[in-house]
């Protein structure tokens, strides 16, 4: 395996691969290169159980990185100095990784990896912290010495990629999990609660969905807080990831699932539907040309 590993393959994965493709898949329905795929509701499902995919084959490459760097320490000099990677689950204990769910799920690999310390001892912290101290400048090192101390740093650095991925994961698939589920709302539609304003229960009409994290809230508090550039579990510590405007998508204009949409139906969102109603009022359906992502034989474009 490269460099990139497994990462660099689940972003292939993922990618359209030509310009061509990623401008159909943009302009056209939800015709993704999956099966069971009749419309853009269905599609959110295929997404999902995707995103569940990557993030448990991440989780397991992390899982492997995590126990060959433990074997690697086992080999190297130890010095007055805490490691690189000692310093990283030290950190991850004490600070976490700016979102609960995450920081959850990577200290539970590091339990089933066999690491229960919190980090290096307390000498080892004060250390760490001493100003222009280097890894590696011990005088008693041997330059074999050092290049296995490089070796281990750079593993810790691998894993720290992956962490962050992981991260990214997890945020993703909390976010299309939550579009489907407000998607799949029928008699009962689901009530969310707002850690800002600290209501149980936000009805659709009112909840808000950030696409950067996939914390939901009252479209007030989320709103609020994406103007500050912050999640609106941000006041609570569960969750630092950035947000915009732009991130803040309403509850009311996902759509909703029924019995037409789940079978017939080439259903894209409530906003998109309101858009091509708009239009048929004005234009002849007849003047509509539907592309989809493969071309037909003979066809020029």
């Amino acid at each position: 395996m490269s460099v990139f590993g497994f990462r660099f393959r689940r972003d292939i994965d993922t990618l359209p691969r030509t310009a061509e493709e990623a401008l159909l898949k943009r302009c056209s329905h939800f015709d993704l290169d999956q099966k069971d795929k009749e419309n853009a509701m269905k599609a959110c499902e295929v997404i999902v159980k995707e995103r569940k995919k990557q993030l448990e084959e991440c989780r397991n490459d992390l899982k492997t990185k995590v126990q060959k760097t433990l074997a690697t320490e086992k080999k190297t000099p130890k010095t007055s100095e805490e490691s690189l990677f000692r310093e990283f689950i030290r950190h991850t204990y004490q600070e976490g990784l700016g979102d609960e769910e995450a920081s959850e799920l990577v200290l539970k690999l590091f339990n089933e990896a066999g690491i229960t310390s919190k980090g290096g001892s307390k000498a080892q912290e004060k250390s760490a912290s001493a100003k222009g101290k280097k890894s590696g400048s011990d005088p008693h090192l041997t330059n074999d010495d050092k290049a296995k101390i490089w070796a281990h740093r750079e593993e810790t650095h691998e894993i720290r990629k992956v962490v962050k991925e992981l991260v990214g994961r997890v945020r993703s698939l909390r976010y299309f999990t939550v579009v489907r589920d407000l998607q799949k709302q029928n008699e009962k539609p689901p009530e969310h609660p707002c850690p800002s304003c600290g209501r149980d229960k936000v009805p659709i009409s009112e909840l808000a969905v950030l696409s950067s994290c996939g914390h939901t809230g009252c479209e007030t508090c989320v709103m609020a807080a994406a103007e500050k550039e912050e999640c609106v579990y941000a006041g609570s510590g569960k969750c630092s990831a950035a947000a915009r405007v732009l991130n803040v998508v309403k509850g009311e204009t996902l759509g909703v699932d029924d019995e037409v949409r789940d079978g017939r139906g080439k259903h894209y969102g409530l906003k998109l539907e309101k858009v091509v109603e708009l239009i048929k009022c004005v234009i002849s359906p007849s003047y509509f040309l539907h592309r989809t992502d493969q071309k037909q034989e003979g066809d020029p474009g």
